[in-house]
């Protein structure tokens, strides 16, 4: 099982939606996948459930207390359209997790609490995906320390690489190693802005060897789809951008070999 952890400081980049369409590809190709929801803003919770609000057990029960609540008991599987995603699962979230997530500062051990957990399930799933908040959080501590890959995405403003240093030092710190597996891929690409593309590319230059190949082009579809509830994949099947993340998806089953 390789965990890839979809992060970036700063907000709107598209993390959400990279969670939610890579998620849907990766199951499209085989892979048994599970989507973890650790932003308390929950929108991959809604969208993954088809629109629920309300779960018996989210990850915030598995925070708040993994001895009651192990997180088998917080995996349901993903929905669209009524419908069950083959080799989709979730694991949802709630707006609780951000006040459980301050409690939990005191416990032994609370920057391993999602590791421990993942480790219970190594042998269910073959990816994991876990959608982070935009901070450095103790939820985000904890999806540094479970994660093989972090899958940083950057779109198309020009502040969309601002705190990256700050992040990779982060992950530096955390995972102790200043070898961090890390990848970057343009997220909302369009091809007109030649400007900003040719800032982007220069400072992604830098990054060598960690810049991914494919680009997600920007499309009103993905958001579209986000509104109804629905991965890409099953609210517009012939929209471009499920090229992408078909060849996204490759490229980094490729990088962690699964």
């Amino acid at each position: 099982m390789k965990v890839i952890a979809i992060i970036n400081q700063k907000g709107g980049v598209g993390k959400t939606t990279t969670a939610i369409n890579l998620g849907a590809q990766f199951a499209r190709e085989g892979k048994r996948t599970l989507a973890i929801d650790l932003d308390p803003q929950a929108n991959l919770t809604v969208v993954l459930s088809g629109g629920q609000f309300e779960f018996d057990t989210t990850i915030t029960h598995v925070f708040d207390s993994a001895k009651k609540y192990p997180i088998t008991e917080a995996i349901i599987p993903a929905m669209a359209a009524e419908q069950a995603i083959p080799n989709l699962s979730l694991c949802p979230t709630d707006i609780r997790l951000s006040r459980v997530i301050e409690q939990s500062l005191t416990k032994v051990h609370r920057e391993r609490i999602l590791l421990k957990q993942l480790d219970t399930i190594k042998d269910d799933f073959d990816v994991v995906l876990l959608d982070c908040p935009p901070n450095l959080s103790l939820t985000s501590v904890n999806a540094m320390m479970a994660a093989d890959l972090f899958l940083i995405p950057v779109d198309g403003g020009s502040f969309s690489l601002n705190g990256l240093a700050d992040l990779l030092d982060a992950l530096e710190e955390v995972k102790e190693t200043e070898d961090v597996n890390f990848a970057v891929f343009r997220n909302e690409y369009a091809k007109t802005n030649k400007l900003i593309n040719n800032f982007l590319d220069e400072q992604l230059n830098e990054l060598d060897g960690k810049v991914l190949s494919t680009s997600v082009r920007r499309t009103e579809a993905i958001g579209q789809a986000s509104v109804s509830a629905e991965p890409l994949l099953t609210y517009k099947p012939g929209s471009t951008a499920l090229n992408d993340y078909k060849s996204l998806a490759k490229e980094l089953i490729a990088r962690v070999n699964v």
